[in-house]
């Protein structure tokens, strides 16, 4: 019998759809949509008809079309994986054309294929409902200087207080006849009010202009507006910033639609509201600091995570981590940071690759004194390496991922483990009980761990303790988080998967961060991809997976800056991209110099199969693959700049910490003409990051007061554009007048000579007089 298929959210992607599925997924009362079918094998079925009711009574029937050449719409680097897979099926694609049913009223429809009938599907009508009467929301301060609002079905238009908030010009709600779904506010906003924020974001500095939603998602590079970091925190030019406290689905449209209002669009709970609270300061990054406090608090790094972080995909032995370290300081480059990525046996993800042991239950947590390690192994001395890397002051962290990984192969260990997460129920549930199973390309078909349960929390984290406690790392990449794509995936908490999609890696992450600085006295780290609100409280984050262009390197600039106006302060991204050809020199040191004032510093590379030429980001690697003789010398030039700044970043990283403003400070907050690129590091450090290729003169903006030539001392006035030379081992900085820049030189008191990652200062640059 052929098989017919159609499921109305299909893999419930975020963004693309496939076959067969419903276009658009949930249609608005009266509005056309489409039915999609698919049938295999190709070829067998000749004729589908669909059939329906509108609260129990007959309605039309339909007849199917099929599609000779079904080709969904494919943005470029978006979805491809998921898209492609499903074109590559050998089936028929059939489409229906139909009505939704007016708002309140049921349309149930089920399929015929030559005889075989499906389920029967219902969907309800929605439609928008204008509330063109009501009082405004009250305002009540709900923290000091912070005004706070709950919208509910009882809302009108209409001005807000106290002043400085804006009016609220409409208020619509999307209701099935029973309950509202969803709210739409529109706000008034100034022709020239420009937009910041919402996490970490890679098209623009200001959104205006843009639409944007709130979904935390891996776009596998060329984000785009796409983002794994969220944050549902918006700061305006007019000096007030708003924050939506929902973790469900949300997009804002920043005067896209029209220039006088931007909008706010919401799913809802149950309880039909949604609470925003506004900021209103003179200092937008006041607002900020609020904003990252309240929903913190933004937790300070340990010092040696300012230092230089080293990574390779492909360093998945201890010899080549050790080769790699050695070559750094050949070439007299101090990191203070190792990432290993390719460590564990690429299935349990926490014991070490050739470690050998004797499995035990799922329920057992192993100790490192269970482990052997063959002399002839990945892996022949864990412990003693870590120890090493500790006597040269380097730190290490392991990679993680929240799945439990589908079988593959014969593994006695990860199918004890798997049988007992499925026994305890320690999974993601979907409706029907089943455990939820990874819809992405990535890790697809694996258990999700459910961080909302305790047990579940206890296990999973229990499984890796030995490696804190008796391997002595140092902390963990936390990797993914945005593997779930269900609406109605069911938590231990009694949640769905919407209310839970963007919180789940802020979650995850946090739980790995508390272990690890628990066991650790406070010196450890993670380092995450994704997020979502409250993610300070579990540092650092990284930009994800970009390429090495030109283009990755200003959207990931972009990322940084909108992070930390989301109250996101310490992050950083991968030293020229880790993904396809390797940079060449001018983007590599070009990157380089930016990462030195940026407040994590790291390179890192794909996977590239152990093929040679090595795609590596090493410096050593990238000038020998481009002969460039000046990339060694000029990277420890940045990495000892950054040493010799030490005690300026800690100082600012610890007023970040305090005040939850960033470490990265947008000059665009301030001047709407200066480039989005710039920004202060700390209050300090003006920076103007060289971002075109073939650059020998750059432009900058300085704000208004006196600067110096960090590398020169050289007076310029402030309140102009300017042009300064921009040699490739230089980046142009500029120091604020009068600023005493806590420092730790060498002997001979200048700028770039070695000196140890410390905190404590020897000397103060001093440019006030």
């Amino acid at each position: 019998m052929p098989e017919l298929i159609h499921q109305p959210y299909g893999q419930q992607h975020p963004y693309d759809q496939g076959p067969e599925e419903r276009f658009p997924r949930d249609p608005l009362a009266g509005q056309p949509f489409t039915i999609g079918i698919a049938t295999r094998p190709p070829g067998v079925v000749q004729r589908v008809r669909v059939h329906t009711q509108i609260d129990g009574r007959p309605g039309p029937s339909v007849e199917a079309v099929r599609q000779e050449q079904w080709q969904p719409t494919l943005e470029a680097g978006v979805g491809a994986e998921y898209l492609e897979r499903l074109v590559k099926v050998e089936q028929d694609v059939w489409h229906a054309a139909l009505t939704a049913p007016p708002a309140g009223q049921t349309l149930s429809y089920w399929i015929e294929a030559d005889g075989q009938q499906s389920e029967r599907y219902a969907l309800r009508g929605m439609a928008w409902e204008t509330t063109a009467s009501g009082a405004p929301p009250a305002v009540h301060e709900s923290w000091p200087g912070v005004w706070s609002m709950t919208i509910t079905p009882g809302s009108g238009p209409g001005p807000l207080a106290p002043a400085g908030l804006p009016a609220i010009r409409a208020i619509a709600w999307l209701t099935d006849g029973t309950q509202a779904r969803r709210v739409r506010i529109a706000f008034d906003c100034a022709p020239d009010e420009r937009f910041f924020g919402l996490g970490e974001r890679y098209n623009a500095l200001d959104q205006r202009g843009n639409v944007l939603d709130i979904r935390c998602y891996e776009q596998y590079k060329t984000q785009g507006k796409r983002t794994y970091l969220p944050v549902p925190f918006l700061l305006t030019s007019a000096g007030r910033g708003v924050w939506v406290q929902s973790s469900r689905w949300m997009q804002f449209d920043l005067a896209a639609s029209r220039p006088d209002c931007w909008t706010l669009e919401a799913d809802l709970g149950p309880d039909e509201s949604l609470t925003l609270s506004w900021f209103v300061n003179d200092d937008p990054l006041a607002s900020v600091g609020q904003f990252a406090q309240i929903t913190g608090p933004a937790v300070l790094p340990p010092l040696w995570a300012f230092g230089l972080w080293m990574s390779g995909n492909e360093w998945n032995s201890q010899a080549r981590v050790v080769r790699e370290v050695e070559a750094s300081f050949a070439h007299a480059i101090t990191p203070s940071a190792l990432v290993i990525e390719a460590w564990s046996d690429e299935t349990t993800f926490y014991i070490w690759n050739d470690a050998q042991y004797t499995p035990r239950g799922g329920d057992h947590f192993f100790r490192g004194d269970e482990f052997t390690f063959p002399a002839e192994g990945k892996w022949p001395d864990p412990k003693g390496m870590i120890d090493w890397l500790h006597a040269q002051d380097i730190r290490l962290l392991l990679w993680q991922v929240p799945v439990l990984k589908a079988p593959e192969g014969d593994h006695p260990q990860h199918a004890a483990d798997r049988a007992h997460f499925e026994a305890q129920g320690f999974g993601v549930r979907e409706p029907d009980g089943s455990f939820y199973r990874v819809r992405p390309f990535w890790f697809r078909n694996g258990y999700l761990w459910d961080v909302t349960n305790p047990a579940a929390r206890a296990w999973w984290l229990g499984k890796r303790a030995y490696l804190l406690d008796d391997f002595g790392i140092d902390g963990f990449k936390t990797d993914g988080g945005e593997h779930l794509w269900s609406l109605d995936a069911q938590f231990a908490d009694g949640r769905r998967g919407d209310e839970v999609w963007n919180e789940y890696p802020q979650r995850y992450v946090e739980a790995y961060y508390q272990m690890a600085v628990e066991k650790r006295g406070g010196d450890a780290l993670t380092f995450s991809r994704a997020g979502f609100t409250g993610s300070q409280r579990s540092p650092a984050h990284w930009a994800g997976d970009e390429n090495s262009t030109w283009d990755a390197f200003r959207a990931s600039i972009l990322a940084g800056l909108s992070a930390g106006i989301s109250g996101i302060p310490f992050w950083g991204w991968d030293i020229g991209g880790f993904s396809g050809a390797i940079p060449g020199a001018e983007l590599y040191l070009r990157s380089a110099a930016m990462a030195a004032f940026c407040p994590i510093m790291q390179y890192h590379s794909e996977f590239n199969q152990h093929r040679e030429p090595s795609h590596d980001r090493t410096p050593w690697n990238i000038q020998a693959r481009t002969g460039d003789e000046r990339v060694i010398p000029a990277f420890r030039f940045f990495v000892n700049v950054r040493h010799n700044l030490m005690p300026y970043i800690w100082q600012e990283a610890q007023h970040s910490a305090r005040t939850g403003e960033p470490m990265m400070r947008a000059l665009g907050l301030y001047h709407a003409n200066a480039s989005p690129y710039q920004y202060l590091f700390g209050r300090d450090l003006l920076v103007c990051p060289v971002v075109d290729e073939g650059a020998a003169v750059w432009r900058g903006t300085l704000p208004p007061g006196g600067w110096r030539d960090l590398w020169t001392g050289q007076r310029v006035a402030g309140g102009q554009v300017i042009e300064v030379p921009a040699p490739l081992d230089r980046i142009p900085v500029f120091v604020r007048d009068g600023a005493r820049i806590p420092a730790r030189l060498g002997p001979g008191g200048e700028l770039g000579e070695p000196v140890a990652l410390a905190a404590d200062a020897n000397a103060v640059l001093d440019f006030s007089g």
